[in-house]
């Protein structure tokens, strides 16, 4: 009795310090990252803004507490293919403070040329990763049934698609984080990331004459949209100022706050960078501020489609005048036969004329006949016509009829079911058998009069919810009641017309579907 008494007083403070803390969203918190291991962000970005071919490591701390702080750590390797297609591999551990997720990232972008200066890239991200409590100091009580107790320890598969579409220097981007997940293990009850996460972006490059006006030197603004399973949507800008010797980074997410961070690169090659972001929301107004950090070692290729743009250019000059005065000596030949040809085509088309004018006169008098014939023929069909939808209508009408009385019919059956259901379980009187729980009331929120096989009760939403989830990953389809004389919330397995019935369920632990406890409901009815 001691030690359950222990184990609910823990219960109770775990839960008071729980719901004092602020409850973090589920998915990366890489909303900052628009410099370096971007591909997170959306995969998409892994062509361009990852820096290929790149090694970069970013960690975020979030409000860096001394116990236990959300960490997020992304170290990444991108390799270009080619002037269309990059790949990469990298290490993720993502600590949401409830759950610590450990594992790899493969990465792909493919870009297509479209007209003129529109490219799209397509990007695809896929994540192996173990998911365990990022908490496990306590162990918990096997008596205790408590869904804030259960332990997880599952690898999981999932699958993000991004793309971005490139005018010019506009960029539209999208991307979905946890699109597919896969749970291998034999549990089944792995969380992912929380669900589904949909990510818009909004870009544009301005380019920057700075220090010779380099490729490298731009102001990028990014405005993005965030939507979140069971959380606020969130939205922000972020921009940035980047040259090839240093970067300025300012932004603003309506949750986490205003942040600003730098950073410079050292012989073109080795960066370095750090970023605050300072919590907005009256949620986080108690919190410390968020540090990340960034490091990066990147030796990107030179653009080869632009030499070989100009290659060709300069090489095509004098094949392009070449083909100009062959087509040009092509054309006249073509136009003289052409004048030749109108000649021959004038004299057949006169000779045609004269045959088709005798033609047309036998043709007249045949279509004449042919009219009269028609107008006959016209006159029968409108008629037959006529007396069908005659028909039709009144076999319509007669079906209709039909249709309704059976309808009825059957609405009448169902009702008189229904009642004799009621009388049945009206007229039944119930013999309490020793240590048997069971509770009668005449009624209870508009319920029908039956026997109820209760699964368990609950004056708390929260783990209501989550314990009807529980039964639907089960494989049941639970119901439930309100009952507002006191305030608690029933959830049942099903409803029987019969007391004997109830108790076969509930005996055979709802025919081996459920094994823990449960007990029979009345609603007698007036």
């Amino acid at each position: 009795m001691l030690r359950h008494f222990s184990w609910y007083s823990l219960v109770l403070m775990v839960c008071t310090v729980t719901a004092q803390e602020t409850v973090l969203p589920t998915d990366f918190r890489q909303h900052n990252l628009t410099q370096f291991n971007a591909s997170l962000l959306n995969p998409a970005f892994g062509l361009d803004w990852n820096k290929p071919s790149s090694v970069s490591i970013w960690s975020r701390w979030q409000w860096q507490t001394l116990d236990g702080d959300p960490t997020t750590i992304f170290a990444n390797y991108t390799q270009q293919i080619n002037t269309n297609s990059a790949a990469g591999v990298g290490f993720l551990q993502h600590n949401t403070g409830t759950y610590l997720n450990t594992g790899l990232n493969l990465n792909y972008v493919h870009g297509l040329e479209l007209d003129g200066n529109i490219r799209l890239l397509f990007g695809l991200n896929v994540f192996g990763f173990r998911e365990e409590l990022a908490d496990d100091r306590f162990t918990p009580d096997p008596d205790i049934d408590l869904p804030e107790l259960e332990n997880t320890d599952d690898f999981i598969l999932m699958f993000s698609p991004g793309l971005q579409l490139q005018i010019d220097k506009f960029g539209l981007g999208l991307a979905v984080e946890n699109a597919v997940d896969v749970n291998f293990s034999d549990s089944g009850r792995g969380r992912g990331d929380g669900g589904t996460v949909v990510f818009g972006t909004l870009s544009y490059d301005f380019p920057v004459m700075l220090f010779g006006g380099t490729d490298d030197n731009f102001v990028r603004p990014i405005l993005y949209v965030k939507s979140i399973p069971d959380g606020d949507t969130q939205f922000g800008l972020n921009s940035l100022f980047s040259t090839s010797w240093f970067w300025v980074q300012a932004g603003y997410n309506n949750f986490y706050g205003a942040s600003g961070g730098l950073g410079i690169t050292l012989a073109r090659h080795f960066s370095v960078g750090g970023l605050m972001e300072f919590g907005g929301d009256e949620m986080l107004s108690d919190d410390n501020s968020t540090l990340e950090l960034v490091v990066s070692y990147h030796w990107g290729a030179s653009d080869a489609r632009k030499k070989v743009v100009d290659f060709d250019v300069e090489k095509d000059d004098a094949l392009a005048r070449a083909r100009m005065q062959a087509e040009a000596e092509k054309l006249r030949k073509e136009e003289q036969a052409k004048r030749e040809a109108e000649l021959l085509e004038n004299e057949r088309i006169k000779l045609e004329a004269d045959r088709l004018e005798e033609e047309s006169r036998l043709r007249e008098a045949e279509a004449v006949a042919l009219a009269q014939q028609q107008k006959k023929d016209s006159l029968e069909a409108a008629n037959a016509i006529a007396e069908a939808r005659r028909l039709a209508e009144h076999q319509q009408k007669k079906d209709s009829l039909d249709s309704a009385n059976a309808f009825a019919e059957a609405q009448r059956r169902a009702e008189q079911q229904r009642l004799d259901s009621i009388a049945k379980v009206q007229a039944q009187k119930v013999e309490v058998r020793p240590n048997e729980k069971y509770e009668e009331v005449k009624s209870a929120g508009g319920l029908e009069p039956g026997f109820y096989l209760i699964a368990n009760v609950f004056g708390t939403k929260k783990y209501y919810e989550n314990f009807m989830a529980q039964l639907q990953k089960r494989g049941l389809q639970p119901k439930s009641f309100y009952r507002e004389v006191n305030k608690y919330r029933y959830v049942y397995l099903n409803r029987y017309d019969t007391m004997d019935e109830a108790r076969k369920a509930r005996d055979s632990k709802f025919f081996g579907r459920y094994t823990d406890k449960t007990w029979i409901f009345r609603v007698r009815g007036n």
